[in-house]
């Protein structure tokens, strides 16, 4: 029986050494989207220069002054609503990988392995 025994010890720490270095990815990935949603922030920020600056040309050679600023406003707006989006969905990504594992450590105290 100890043959079984430490065959099942080698799996639970493989498996043990795989989920460290899935929560290792879970990490990169968590790190990446931040640092892409900083990037997009920089971004942003200059589109959001242009744009004034495109604007108050604009509204001295232009006769659709209105128009052009309801284009700019309207980028600006989807800029927004995309990085709100990305961020919604990385909590819901977080609390999901948080749920399985609560959920993982529940079932082992329910039913240990004996």
């Amino acid at each position: 029986m100890t043959n079984h025994d430490e065959r099942f010890d080698r799996i639970d720490a493989a498996i043990e050494r795989l989920g460290q270095r899935f929560d290792g990815l879970t990490q990169y990935v968590v790190d990446f989207r931040e640092e892409t949603m900083n990037r997009l922030r920089v971004i942003e920020s200059r589109l959001d220069l242009q744009a004034a600056t495109l604007t108050s040309i604009d509204s001295r050679d232009s006769r659709l002054p209105a128009l052009t600023k309801a284009v700019l406003d309207a980028g600006a707006f989807s800029s927004q609503l995309a990085i709100e989006l990305s961020r919604q969905k990385g909590s819901a990504a977080d609390f999901a990988s948080r749920l399985e594992k609560l959920e993982e450590t529940v079932a082992t105290l329910v039913k240990p392995a004996g």
